[in-house]
């Protein structure tokens, strides 16, 4: 594994183990160096990675830790974030 593209709660997440290596519970928040093609395309669909309908460089997924170590380890793959709940700003409806 790739830990210097994962962000420190990433790090922690798949340090913590805990469950089966496969068990997909982990929402990250995947960045890539480039529009992917359709070989990668296929990858992260794999992976578990949502939106891999467009040619975006920033997507979402429910992995697993054995996923985020294949995807660390892509060279088209810049970086893997933690992604955390969403909510409201303050003041903000």
């Amino acid at each position: 594994m790739d830990y210097r593209k994962l962000d420190a709660a990433l790090g922690r997440a798949v340090g913590a183990g805990g469950g089966h290596p496969g068990t997909r519970d982990l929402l990250v928040l995947v960045r890539l160096t480039e529009p992917p093609s359709d070989e990668q395309l296929e990858q992260l669909r794999q992976a578990g990675v949502n939106g891999t309908d467009t040619r975006r460089t920033v997507l979402t997924g429910t992995l697993s830790r054995q996923d985020v170590e294949t995807l660390s380890e892509q060279p088209w793959v810049l970086s893997l974030s933690l992604s955390g709940s969403r909510r409201p700003l303050p003041g903000v409806r």
